[in-house]
């Protein structure tokens, strides 16, 4: 099984589609969620949205209703892509990214966006492919983040982008260790082969983005668009730690993805800082 088989596609709708949505339907029997920086938001955002920064989502998802429509935008629809895989992964059955995010709202020109990202799916997975997966997720953020450290277009972000690489390593080797607690053999050599039923023949990322897509998405962006992809996949990473905490039943597997969960929600706001400070 490869490991796009543990992912599934974001719903997602049209700038056009959203328009006739919000014509047809009571304010009161919807959810417009604004996952921008309020510094965005109070340029302008759509009439009646509810502003959540990504950073913020995890922490006020309780005051969401998983049972009404909710449709999630950003500037690009990239960060609000990964906001609707953290709902999806909630149990928010009916929920979609808004496309293009209010740039195409406004009338811009849609971007080559609309493919990244997808939610998490994997729910017969064991606690040994868990941890597997969380592996190869990390191995293959760790290489994106070190193509992006050597770019001279990225040089104000550069210290940032080694410090994760470091960060993606450490928690390679936690994962590691953690599978021979878990499972009670040595990890081999080779960790983690032979634990999934096929070998992944793609490395890929946080959100289920294959790295050369994401290498090849890449070329030409600015530092803001990178850093908007950033922020969304340091949101997925977090949001699996924390599903992976509340799965654990033993109190020192979950106290290590708690540190882990903790330590992707301070990448999250390293990032959003650098990003507002480009704003």
């Amino acid at each position: 099984m490869g490991l796009l088989a543990f992912f599934k596609p974001v719903p997602g709708m049209t700038a056009e589609a959203v328009r006739h949505f919000l014509r047809q339907h009571n304010p009161d029997d919807y959810q417009l969620l604004d996952v921008r920086q309020p510094g965005e938001y109070n340029q302008g955002h759509l009439p009646g949205a509810r502003l959540i920064p990504v950073g913020r989502l995890e922490e006020q998802l309780s005051e969401l209703d998983p049972r009404k429509t909710t449709i999630v935008y950003c500037g690009s629809g990239v960060r609000s892509r990964g906001a609707t895989a953290v709902l999806l992964q909630a149990g928010f059955s009916d929920v979609f990214n808004m496309n293009g995010g209010i740039q195409v709202w406004r009338g811009g020109i849609a971007r080559d966006d609309d493919s990244l990202l997808q939610s998490w799916f994997a729910p017969a997975a064991t606690p040994e492919q868990h941890l597997a997966l969380a592996w190869h997720l990390e191995e293959g953020t760790r290489r994106f983040y070190t193509e992006l450290s050597q770019r001279d277009d990225l040089a104000a972000a550069a210290g940032l982008m080694r410090d994760l690489v470091g960060a993606e390593g450490r928690h390679k080797a936690t994962l590691a260790a953690l599978y021979e607690g878990v499972s009670g053999r040595r990890a081999n050599p080779g960790f983690p082969a032979g634990i999934l039923e096929d070998e992944p023949d793609e490395v890929v990322m946080e959100g289920g983005l294959t790295l050369s897509a994401a290498l090849a998405w890449s070329h030409g962006k600015s530092l803001a668009e990178i850093l908007e992809l950033a922020m969304a996949l340091e949101l997925n990473a977090y949001d699996r730690y924390l599903m992976l905490r509340r799965k654990a039943e033993d109190d020192t597997v979950r106290r290590v993805f708690e540190v882990i969960s903790d330590e992707e929600k301070r990448h999250l706001e390293r990032l959003t800082k650098l990003y507002e400070e480009g704003l």
